[in-house]
């Protein structure tokens, strides 16, 4: 087995994601037991708070010291790097803009780190390690939203995440084009390995795509909570 690169869907990929599922579902559950005591979950809140931020700075302090540095790809500009400071700020003071984004870029976007990892460093490297503690606490932040601070989107959340998303792909995109970089992959470059992104044709024709079906499943993982609404109306 080789230590030093990564694979998607090898081995070592299953059991990181098994790995990360178990600790956040584990994180989750404590949360929801700690409900009906409020010191105890305000401890394990500030815990994800700072495991958040760590991770962000760990991540960035990593990629920007000078053996790994590359302007292209070392700069925290990318969905899941902002990810981590939303989902501290969405944990720690329940702004609902923050908690919005959290969910529909943790489950539109950021779960393709997840499943087609943008990775080439395997378990013997570091870069590895901070690469799925990082996305780890991405997860943990989303679930933590949704199950203790009991968050549920409504259609307004989904159109400001949908806004807040495109703009952000809009300043992206001119960033790339300027300076031929790919940050949050959507500049003319492709990802390390192959993703869904390959699919939606050529640059710059494909961030049409991107950006329309971003938005279609943006309102897809909205609709479920619609449901729940009427649900809970009609019962009232």
């Amino acid at each position: 087995m080789d230590l030093q690169s990564f694979s998607p869907f090898s081995l070592v990929h299953i059991v990181t994601l098994a790995a990360c599922l178990l600790i956040a579902v584990a994180t989750t559950l404590a949360g929801v037991r700690r409900l009906r005591y409020p010191r105890k979950l305000r401890l394990l809140r500030r815990m994800i708070v700072l495991g958040c931020v760590s991770v962000w700075l760990l991540n960035t302090s990593f990629w920007l010291h000078p053996n790994y540095f590359r302007w292209e790809g070392a700069l925290p500009l990318q969905f899941c790097n902002l990810a981590n400071l939303i989902g501290a700020l969405a944990v720690a003071r329940k702004i609902r803009v923050a908690q919005s984004v959290l969910y529909f870029w943790s489950f539109a976007l950021c779960i393709w780190a997840f499943l087609t990892p943008s990775l080439d460093q395997g378990p013997a490297r570091i870069g590895f390690w901070i690469f799925w503690a990082y996305h780890l606490f991405i997860l943990i932040s989303v679930l933590f939203v949704l199950t203790v601070d009991r968050f549920r989107p409504a259609w307004r959340d989904c159109f400001s995440a949908i806004g807040i998303t495109l703009s952000y792909m809009a300043l992206l995109a001119i960033i790339n084009h300027f300076t031929g970089w790919n940050y949050g992959f959507v500049g003319a470059g492709s990802p390390i390995h192959p993703s869904p992104v390959d699919a939606l044709g050529p640059y710059p024709l494909r961030l049409v795509w991107m950006a329309l079906i971003g938005s279609a499943i943006f309102i897809i993982l909205l609709l479920p909570w619609l449901r729940s609404h009427r649900f809970s109306l009609s019962e009232t």
